[in-house]
């Protein structure tokens, strides 16, 4: 098959935006115009590319053009970047990179990456936040071009590497521990007492309940997706959650969070998985990825890596 460039654009708004009719303002051109460059791009291919809907979603073949695409506009990146460097001109137009962080990363340390790499790099990132355990199916799927992940297997052509691990801590405010536990912590108190999780994936207290305690048991309480938020209702005793240890230290100096049952915790090995493993721009990337991670995370050896 011959690629022809305009129609795999096409694709890649399409399954980028979402729809046809942001696809064709993204790429300033009329959404009947998209609509028939995809079903050219379909014809050449002799295979259904999209799955239309709400949102518009590639199929595995469409995965599989999007993602060369990305890896394309990458080493297009550094070509250009090479011949300006011959040439003494300016780098042009930025690359844009698309990773999936999962959200207690991209809330803590991950900006120091994007202002790195932005600055030094000439690159816009286009982030898609979910949960650690999520986030390798975003780079599986076709939507990323790397991702920060729990998982540890390498995905297929991906080149993975350790970035240290998150310990969480099961905290809340002393006020909170008071009423809610006057007993001590157990079972049957944490069933009744208010509990806070980021979303329905999210496992973190579960996995608490295991290690601290050694058996699980139905929760009640608060979902708050947002990390500032779910900081935040911690601290005003809104319920008792799960929270990186780096994020909490300050407020456990302070006694305005204490643990609920100190020495217990969770602790989540995190890896960065990379496609494009020949492109120079991907490596230069990855190594800041790895820098500034191991600046934060736990180290490998305290992590089990």
């Amino acid at each position: 098959m011959l690629f022809e460039y305009p129609l795999l654009e096409a694709l890649a708004a399409v399954v980028r935006e979402g729809t046809f009719e942001a696809a064709a303002r993204s790429l300033n051109i009329t959404q009947s115009a998209v609509s028939q460059r995809l079903r050219l791009l379909e014809e050449k291919a002799g295979a259904v590319l999209v799955v239309r809907g709400r949102p518009c979603v590639a199929t595995e073949y469409g995965q599989q053009l999007y993602r060369h695409l990305e890896q394309v506009h990458l080493l297009e990146h550094d070509l250009r970047k090479n011949l300006t460097s011959i040439e003494n001109t300016s780098a042009g137009i930025p690359a844009v990179i698309r990773i999936a962080v999962n959200s207690d990363s991209l809330a803590t340390w991950f900006p120091e990456v994007i202002e790195r790499a932005g600055s030094t790099m000439n690159l816009t990132f286009d982030i898609i936040p979910d949960d650690q355990e999520h986030t390798a199916e975003r780079l599986r799927s076709g939507e990323a071009l790397a991702a920060v992940t729990a998982e540890a297997n390498p995905l297929h052509g991906c080149k993975r590497v350790p970035l240290g691990a998150i310990e969480y801590l099961a905290v809340a405010r002393p006020d909170f521990v008071k009423h809610h536990f006057p007993n001590g912590v157990t079972l049957d108190a944490l069933s009744t007492a208010t509990s806070l999780v980021f979303n329905r994936k999210d496992l973190l207290p579960q996995q608490w309940l295991l290690n601290a305690i050694g058996e699980s048991t139905p929760l009640v309480g608060h979902m708050m997706p947002d990390f500032s938020g779910y900081m935040a209702c911690c601290r005003n005793g809104s319920g008792w959650g799960m929270m990186p240890r780096f994020s909490l230290e300050r407020y456990l100096d302070q006694g305005s969070l204490v643990e609920l049952m100190p020495g217990t915790s969770v602790i989540v090995p995190l890896f960065w998985q990379s496609t494009g493993p020949g492109s120079e721009i991907m490596k230069i990337l990855s190594s800041i990825v790895v820098e500034v991670a191991r600046k934060h995370l736990l180290a490998e050896s305290t992590a089990g890596l």
